[in-house]
């Protein structure tokens, strides 16, 4: 899982829609703006963008539940998360974190 939340910030991969707004008269710009950020959101994952990762995937809840397996594939920070050299793509192969 991309850490979005971690930093406060928008996340590149994930969709959870906002509310609908309470006024039949606004559905179609709410509409319009959810399918345009629908359309953001997999045009990155087309393009393989990967958000950087804060936190051990193994040991978080959320839709990983601690449960990485193998063909997984995270951009680590390097900091909060190091599986081992540092910044930088790895893929999760055979149990454990290799650098790409």
């Amino acid at each position: 899982m991309a850490n979005a939340s971690v930093k406060n910030i928008k996340s590149l991969n994930r969709w959870t829609p906002n509310p609908a707004p309470i006024n039949n008269d606004h559905l179609s710009d709410y509409l319009f703006h959810e399918l345009n950020r629908l359309s953001d959101i997999i045009f990155n994952l087309d393009v393989m963008r990967l958000e950087q990762t804060n936190v051990d995937p193994e040991n978080q809840g959320g839709n990983d539940r601690g449960k990485p397996r193998d063909g997984d594939i995270r951009y680590a920070d390097g900091t909060n998360w190091n599986p081992g050299s540092g910044t930088g793509i790895y893929a999760y192969v055979g149990g454990s974190w290799t650098k790409l």
